[in-house]
């Protein structure tokens, strides 16, 4: 490389490092309008109920906020009780987070008795406009679905026509139980099911029935039953569950059972917690069991309508960019750098050849159960080239392994690490990253690993812009500094 050539490309770094500083804090006005203390300090100054003392606001939930448009909304749960009483009550608000200068000069507005249907404000300290949480509407199916008898016969006729497997199926009592729930939007339910004496070793002992909103459950039923017809249902390195039925008028596919102890990012976690060598090892090994799990589903040869490449990840990420950029414009400018570098490497190397792949694949989609490997949730499952799963899965365990705060139902060890024990961790998760690259490879066969790298870099920064579209503040703390280790790591980005 010429000098005139390496000053071009050192200058580029510059800018593509700059460009991501721009990311790493969230602006005061999106982080007042997450923190539980400032809401609360704010809201019992501002809300006549709290003001007067006639309620006491005990706590404020703003866990489920995001992007949408031109503005953040979300809910607000707010914990009240009576003056001199020890009971609580909910009261749910909806609001709208708007950008400074969106509403210049607009004064505080309150209408109407807090908690009631017409009640509505405008808190300009804040930047937000609230209103009465609607009523969550509730599932057209999930009565059918919840009901023992009403599914009984549901699942009875559904598996019956959906399944070659189970013509002549007989359920005699169905037994359901709500395993997830996102009021309006989805739901997975488990049925234990009884059959006549006799009947039952030949018929799934559990089934289970998942919502969802779209057209995913007719591609994760079509894909599934392409799976299970192939040698993949019989593997012995993965497991994956029976598709039985899919109802496409109200949405519902029912599948067999796939067992588990622990899911893949439960261990991640209990590994760097512990921070023992033989957690790391149990952990490394669960992680080769995934590997070649990972390639013999890439090994499958079915047929698969959809295909997916970089290209349709990358625009995504300009898509989110530029929605983000209408109310914090500074990110646009600082977020192109990156993207055309990883763009200009993705056009220098060679795509290897699309396989059935997962296409959501993450560590919380591998079930760890006596010693066996199990995937699930297979909406997304597309042709793809084998990078598309093996960088998604290694960002996603980089930051579950990273991860200095709760998430998902995991406990993360509160022990801060000094710079030297965080790079330490970061390298041995580096390390066991490539031990698993190291056992795909001879489960299969090799992979462009700089096509890995720069999927991985860019699920990275699809993590950054997720932390802004939710204002997750530690989240962001956590991903900017694995991409920022991980960019100098792969020669995506030379500067540190």
């Amino acid at each position: 490389m010429s000098e005139t050539e390496q000053s071009f490309t050192e200058e580029q770094d510059i800018l593509i490092w700059d460009g991501l500083q721009a990311f790493r804090e969230l602006p005061d006005w999106m982080m007042a309008a997450r923190d539980p203390e400032r809401i609360c300090a704010v809201f019992s100054q501002a809300i006549p109920e709290f003001q007067s003392g006639q309620l006491i606001l005990r706590e404020c939930d703003t866990s489920n906020i995001r992007y949408k448009g031109e503005n953040w909304q979300g809910f607000y749960e707010l914990t009240v009780s009576e003056p001199g009483e020890s009971d609580t009550r909910i009261i749910n608000l909806q609001g709208v987070l708007s950008a400074p200068g969106v509403y210049a000069d607009r004064p505080l507005v309150l209408e109407g008795e807090l908690g009631s249907k017409d009640w509505h404000a405008y808190i300009p300290e804040l930047n937000l406009e609230l209103w009465n949480k609607e009523p969550e509407s509730v599932l057209s199916s999930l009565e059918l679905l919840t009901d023992p008898e009403q599914s009984r016969q549901y699942l009875m006729s559904q598996i019956r026509a959906g399944s070659p497997a189970y013509p002549d199926l007989e359920i005699e009592a169905s037994h359901p139980r709500i395993a997830r729930y996102k009021p309006g939007s989805r739901c997975t339910i488990v049925y234990h099911l009884d059959y006549p004496l006799g009947a039952g070793d030949r018929w799934p002992e559990l089934v289970v029935a998942k919502t969802y909103r779209k057209e995913k459950g007719q591609n994760a039923y079509e894909s599934m039953r392409a799976l299970w017809d192939s040698p993949l249902s019989s593997s012995d390195a993965l497991k994956i569950a029976e598709p039985l039925a899919y109802d496409p008028e109200l949405k519902v596919m029912i599948q067999g059972p796939i067992r588990q102890e622990k899911t893949l990012k439960e261990l991640t976690v209990m590994a760097v917690t512990a921070g023992t060598p033989e957690a790391y090892a149990e952990l490394t090994e669960a992680m080769r069991k995934t590997a070649r799990g990972l390639a013999e589903l890439h090994k499958t040869d079915i047929e698969l309508g959809k295909v997916y490449g970089w290209e349709d990840d990358e625009m995504q990420v300009r898509e989110s960019i530029d929605e983000l950029s209408t109310s914090v414009p500074m990110l646009g400018p600082a977020a192109y750098p990156l993207l055309e570098r990883l763009n200009k490497l993705e056009a220098s190397s060679e795509p290897d050849a699309p396989v059935a792949s997962h296409g959501t694949f993450r560590p919380a989609q591998v079930l760890l159960y006596n010693g066996e490997i199990g995937f699930i949730d297979f909406d997304s499952c597309c042709k793809a080239e084998p990078a598309k799963d093996l960088g998604l899965f290694l960002c996603a365990f980089l930051r579950a392994g990273m991860a200095t705060v709760d998430f998902d139902d995991i406990a993360v060890s509160s022990e801060e690490l000094d710079d030297g024990g965080r790079r330490a961790r970061f390298e041995r998760l580096i390390a066991i990253s490539e031990q698993f690259l190291d056992e795909y490879e001879r489960a299969n066969k090799p992979v462009n690993r700089q096509r890995v790298a720069l999927f991985e870099a860019l699920e990275l920064f699809i993590l950054i812009q997720h932390a802004w579209t939710k204002i997750k503040v530690r989240e962001l703390n956590d991903i900017m500094y694995v991409l920022e280790q991980f960019l100098p790591t792969y020669k995506i980005l030379d500067l540190k």
